[in-house]
C-alpha cells in the first residue's frame, strides 16, 4: 500500500483537495517550489502557510493563476491518420525527442510559459496591481493584522471581475469564528484539514 509506505501520498492528496478550498485549478506545494528556479517561482502566488495531513511541519502552498475560461475549446476535426505500425513509431520518436528537449539544460520553462499564446490569454486578467495588492493582504494576514488584511483581500476578491478563490478562502478563515481578530497564539500557520472538511460539507 503506497499510502502506508510514504507520507508523500497523503500530502499529495491533501494538496489536491485543497484546490477546492482555495478555488484554484493548479496548486503547488513548497517542496516543489523549492526545486524551481527563481524565474519559475515568480509565476507562482503564495496563498497560505498550513499544516496538512501527512506533514507535521508547516508548509507554504502556492497557486499558478490560469483562467481556463479565457480560452476556447479547439473544435477542429481530428487528424485523418491511419494508425499503422510505421505511424505509431514516428509518433513515439516525436514524443521521445520532445521529452529529451525538455530534460536538457538549455530548456527554458519561463520562455515556454511566456511564449505560449494560450497561457498568455489565461494570465491576462491577473495584473501587477492585483498581485501586489494580494501580496500585501497576505502579509498582513500572516502577521496577524487581520483588519488590514480584510480591506485588501476584499478588493482582490472582486478585482478580477470574478471571485478570487484564495482571497475568499483567507477571508473565510479570518471571519469564522475569529471575526477578523487574530487569536493571540497566531503564528501565520493554520490547520488545513478542518478547512477542507468545512468546504466539503457546505
Amino acid at each position: 500500500d503506497a499510502s502506508y509506505l510514504s507520507p508523500n501520498v497523503s500530502i499529495a492528496t491533501s494538496v489536491e483537495r485543497a484546490t477546492q478550498t482555495y478555488g484554484v485549478s493548479l496548486m503547488v506545494a513548497q517542496s516543489v517550489v523549492e526545486l524551481c528556479p527563481v524565474s519559475v517561482v515568480s509565476k507562482c502566488r503564495l496563498i497560505d502557510r498550513v499544516i496538512i495531513t501527512g506533514s507535521a511541519a508547516p508548509m507554504e502552498i502556492y497557486c499558478v493563476d490560469l483562467d481556463y475560461r479565457a480560452v476556447s475549446v479547439d473544435n477542429a476535426e481530428p487528424l485523418q491518420i491511419v494508425w499503422n505500425t510505421r505511424n505509431r513509431f514516428k509518433v513515439r520518436q516525436f514524443l521521445e525527442s520532445e521529452r529529451t528537449a525538455m530534460q536538457s539544460d538549455s530548456f527554458d520553462v519561463l520562455e515556454l510559459f511566456d511564449g505560449d499564446q494560450s497561457i498568455r490569454d489565461m494570465r491576462r486578467r491577473y495584473t501587477v496591481e492585483f498581485f501586489q495588492l494580494f501580496n500585501m493582504g497576505y502579509q498582513n494576514y500572516s502577521q496577524g493584522e487581520w483588519q488590514v488584511a480584510r480591506r485588501m483581500l476584499s478588493c482582490t476578491r472582486a478585482i478580477l471581475g470574478t471571485e478570487d478563490g484564495p482571497s475568499s478562502a483567507l477571508m473565510r478563515h479570518m471571519e469564522f469564528p475569529y471575526k477578523f481578530e487574530a487569536p493571540r497564539e497566531w503564528q501565520g500557520v493554520r490547520e488545513l484539514v478542518t478547512t477542507v472538511a468545512v468546504a466539503e460539507t457546505s
